[in-house]
């Protein structure tokens, strides 16, 4: 991933939300009020990676507008689930008041769960939310390794759940993508919130967690256009 991010031409410009080093967002492009600004959020199990290393799999989301963000935050269990919950909802804000724009966020694995979770706490920010093979009930973690290791609470379990905040409310401009050949809680967990929420659900065919990713870097791969045209029904001409 770091390779092929440090080949990418795309120049940023980097805002901060915060005072920490991992507070920033990065902008390519000068997002446009009457557009759907795209803004890709990283995975990592809430503890790892980096947004720069992703970079590439923004040139195909910056080609729809010329415009595209990529979102960092801070990692357990230097702050809690719910504090890195409310980076990723200072950083949209900023990007938001900023340039005066709506936002589609994308989100892989841990980055998936943000993004759904920030489409239903900023609902005149976020337009849209793309999880691919996010994390929507959270409860199976009170039995991994992460629960011990990071210090998850059981507040946090059910309080940052997306399958339960979404409760009551339709997630028609929520998109869930897993790959086919992901693990089976993955697609249980997307199937689930689908079915309760109203959401959109697609399988990214021969993929699994990691190369996933491959798919979403590709304009002609199966989420880009899926990505396009949920944001294009959301800002139609």
């Amino acid at each position: 991933m770091q390779r092929r991010s440090g080949e990418v031409s795309l120049s940023f410009e980097r805002m901060a939300y915060g005072k920490g080093p991992r507070q920033f967002v990065e902008i390519s492009g000068r997002p446009s009020r009457e557009e759907i600004l795209p803004v890709f959020i990283h995975g990592g199990y809430w503890r790892a990676l980096e947004a720069e290393s992703h970079r590439f799999v923004l040139p195909a989301l910056h080609a729809r507008t010329g415009a595209v963000a990529n979102l960092e935050y801070r990692l357990l269990p230097h702050v809690s689930l719910p504090e890195i919950v409310a980076d990723v909802a200072a950083g949209l804000r900023l990007i938001s008041n900023h340039f005066g724009c709506r936002v589609a966020v994308i989100g892989h694995s841990a980055g998936g769960h943000l993004a759904v979770m920030s489409a239903r706490q900023l609902p005149d920010t976020v337009v849209a939310a793309v999880a691919i093979s996010g994390f929507f009930d959270l409860t199976p973690l009170a039995w991994s390794f992460l629960r011990e290791e990071v210090g998850l609470t059981s507040a946090d379990l059910n309080d940052q759940s997306p399958q339960e905040i979404w409760v009551g409310h339709t997630a028609r401009q929520v998109l869930l993508a897993v790959g086919q050949n992901e693990t089976p809680e993955f697609h249980r967990q997307a199937q689930m919130f689908a079915s309760s929420h109203g959401a959109t659900f697609v399988e990214i065919p021969a993929t699994h967690h990691m190369t996933v990713l491959d798919d979403l870097a590709k304009e002609n791969g199966t989420l880009i256009p899926e990505i396009n045209a949920l944001i294009d029904s959301l800002n139609p001409e």
